[in-house]
């Protein structure tokens, strides 16, 4: 896996590789010749792609607002959520590592949809794992699950049936299927999908209110959290890497 400094230089180097195609700004508008040329990279992703200036806008639309939330969120030095104009508290600093991660599925979810033809409000499954597939990722580096040294506050729900973590934090049977395994069950997570599935699980609870920072910090996820968000843009680059 790239040195996470690597990563946010990565994905905007291979943006800005990708716009020279698009470039300059709206010029697809009035280019068919352009389109075309847009639309068969494109295909490489799905066979369902148009060259009609409106689709092209709308794709290349939604490229840019995907890809600007991931490399915001990879880019955001020291995140924390909170006043600036008193030290940043703990729990301050870890709320802005989950949000890091929330910012970063956003803009994952929007460019994968956009790359993939997929406009629906509901995103499936298949189509992130078609996604995951059309960027021929090299090996992943597994994410260990963490090893907090005070495992009193999880070992309650350990002691329990498997899906107590899961109803505490609220979460779906989808989400408890991936997160169960890694935090309760001690299972690395191995491949480039299951990372992803984390990615959204763990989104999901922050988004909802349900992972509070001090659980984040009880049971030692902050670096699971920024591993994750790597991982988002690291997959993000390869799939731009297919249009250039």
């Amino acid at each position: 896996m790239e040195q996470s400094k690597e990563i946010p230089e990565n994905l905007r180097n291979v943006w800005s590789e990708v716009w020279q195609i698009f470039e300059p700004d709206n010029s697809w508008k009035d280019d068919q010749s352009k389109c075309r040329i847009i639309k068969e990279k494109l295909v490489y992703f799905s066979q369902e792609h148009y060259d009609t200036p409106e689709h092209i806008d709308k794709v290349i639309k939604a490229l840019c607002r995907g890809v600007s939330l991931t490399q915001a969120a990879v880019d955001w030095q020291n995140p924390h959520i909170g006043d600036d104009s008193s030290p940043r508290k703990k729990h301050e600093k870890l709320r802005g590592i989950q949000w890091q991660l929330v910012i970063a599925y956003a803009g994952f979810e929007i460019t994968a949809k956009g790359l993939m033809n997929h406009f629906e409000i509901k995103t499936k499954s298949k189509i992130i794992q078609d996604f995951i597939n059309k960027c021929n990722l090299s090996s992943y580096q597994k994410l260990e699950p963490p090893t907090p040294k005070e495992k009193s506050n999880l070992e309650k729900w350990l002691n329990k049936e498997d899906e107590a973590i899961a109803d505490f934090l609220g979460v779906t049977k989808y989400d408890a299927a991936i997160i169960n395994p890694w935090l309760v069950n001690s299972q690395a997570v191995c491949d480039w999908e299951e990372a992803v599935k984390l990615a959204k699980a763990l989104r999901n609870v922050t988004a909802h209110g349900f992972l509070q920072p001090t659980k984040v910090g009880q049971w030692k996820l902050k670096s699971s959290f920024r591993t994750l968000a790597d991982n988002l843009a690291e997959i993000m680059t390869s799939g731009l890497r297919k249009l250039v």
